[in-house]
C-alpha cells in the first residue's frame, strides 16, 4: 500500500478544523464567521464533487462518529485501506481549505 498525502502536522490541523465543524454539527456552537462557514461549506462541495469517496469517510468517521472497522465492513475492505482514504480525504480537504 502507498503512502499517504498527508503529513502528522497537516493532519492535526486538518482535525482542529473538523473538531471545530463536528461542534457546529453536534451542538450548534458555532466558532465560524459568516465568510469561514460558507467557505468550508465550498470545501466540502468541492471534496464531494472531486473525491465522494473519501468525502463519504470524512463525514461518516469524523462528523457521524461511525468506526472505521465498521466502514470498512461494510464496503469489503481493510481498515487500513479506509484510514488511508481518510488521510487523503484530509490532505484535499486542505488543499481545497487553503485555496481561498
Amino acid at each position: 500500500m502507498s503512502k499517504t498525502l498527508i503529513t502528522d502536522k497537516e493532519h492535526r490541523r486538518f482535525e482542529d478544523i473538523i473538531f471545530k465543524v463536528w461542534r457546529v454539527y453536534e451542538f450548534g456552537e458555532n466558532e465560524f464567521t459568516q465568510a469561514e462557514t460558507k467557505h468550508i461549506n465550498k470545501v466540502f462541495e468541492q471534496l464531494n464533487a472531486e473525491h465522494p469517496r473519501e468525502y463519504k469517510i470524512i463525514v461518516r468517521h469524523h462528523l457521524k462518529r461511525t468506526y472505521y472497522t465498521t466502514i470498512a465492513r461494510e464496503q469489503g475492505v481493510s481498515e487500513g485501506y479506509i484510514r488511508k482514504l481518510a488521510k487523503n480525504g484530509a490532505y484535499y480537504f486542505l488543499k481545497y481549505y487553503d485555496d481561498k
